[in-house]
């Protein structure tokens, strides 16, 4: 395969922090990438799993010059694709030269990703009240720590960004995480400035930037 492909199709959902990862992503870099919006419901179709067997989303199909395609199907394996293929444009990753900083971002990067935004999919917190418990508590709650806890690695790691002065691979994930939890209530901007004053910042540095407005979350999305 050549090393950057022809093409970029994204599958997702509203709402979907996940998928907002590979826009905001997709933005930075300056490439070019379709999307299908997707109802949750589709996910279980028989289409839809012969492309993904996890019905999940972000689902991203690279077409190669040569025909063939590629599916990736988690999101911080997409981004790392996209780092990867894409070495000309802005980067996602500090230099090679900096492993320290390469590592702390994929560190946050990781928090976000497998720590703690799972808990905010819907599919997630019906399970959890299907067995008697409150699932909104329960993603606050995660939510939270989680938050505390990126709050304490980047106060010796930020920059303007998490790390350093450069928009990264932790930033991209952090802020559609945050805005996902903004729509569902889960904080305010003046908790979240007290409790978290390092990642209110870095937030307000964000929004700023065209590529996350845009590659962000929308409040008019549908919830899922």
């Amino acid at each position: 395969m050549a090393l950057a492909p022809t093409a970029l199709h994204l599958h997702s959902t509203p709402l979907s922090s996940c998928s907002a990862r590979i826009r905001i992503a997709a933005r930075l870099k300056g490439i070019s990438l379709t999307e299908s919006t997707l109802r949750p419901s589709a996910l279980r179709s028989a289409a839809f799993l012969r492309l993904n067997p996890n019905a999940t989303v972000p689902t991203l199909v690279a077409t190669y010059p040569n025909g063939e395609t590629l599916t990736i199907t988690q999101s911080l394996s997409m981004l790392e694709f996209l780092e990867e293929s894409y070495q000309g444009a802005a980067r996602l990753l500090p230099p090679v030269t900096d492993m320290a900083a390469r590592a702390q971002v994929r560190d946050l990067a990781a928090l976000v990703a497998c720590d703690v935004q799972p808990v905010q999919s819907a599919q997630v917190r019906r399970k959890v009240e299907a067995w008697g418990q409150d699932g909104e508590r329960w993603a606050r709650e995660v939510l939270w720590r989680g938050v505390g806890v990126y709050e304490s690695l980047v106060q010796r790691s930020a920059g303007t960004y998490s790390v350093g002065d450069e928009v990264s691979m932790a930033d991209v994930c952090l802020f559609p995480m945050m805005q996902r939890a903004k729509i569902m209530h889960a904080y305010d901007d003046a908790v979240l400035h007290r409790e978290a004053p390092t990642v209110s910042r870095i937030l307000e540095a964000l929004e700023a930037m065209e590529a996350f407005r845009d590659g962000g979350l929308q409040t008019s999305d549908m919830p899922c």
